[in-house]
């Protein structure tokens, strides 16, 4: 399990929910805005320049500039572990850290 999978269930998030958003044609199940929310995720982890202009489009129709802004700075905050995951790097143990 990732850290962000840790930390996605300890906020919420069940086994369902992880593997939808894992499987693409399992992604049918999820809300258009929630779609909307991964296509910015997927685009942005993987090649932000192919995001097409109908993309930006769907997903200015179901998130709010805030919402869009909040994403990215998450996705530039998660994604800062990629260098050690893509190394071999990653923690064997998932212990979320959390201040309550």
């Amino acid at each position: 399990m990732s850290a962000r999978s840790a930390v996605a269930q300890h906020q919420g998030a069940d086994e369902e929910l992880l593997a939808a958003v894992d499987d693409g044609p399992g992604r049918d199940s999820l809300s258009e805005r929630h779609r909307a929310a991964l296509r910015l995720a997927d685009a942005y982890l993987g090649h932000p320049a192919d995001l097409t202009d109908r993309d930006r489009a769907q997903i200015a129709e179901q998130l709010t500039g805030a919402q869009i802004t909040e994403a990215v700075l998450k996705l530039v905050s998660y994604s800062h572990d990629k260098v050690m995951v893509a190394l071999g790097f990653d923690f064997d143990e998932i212990r979320p850290f959390t201040i309550d």
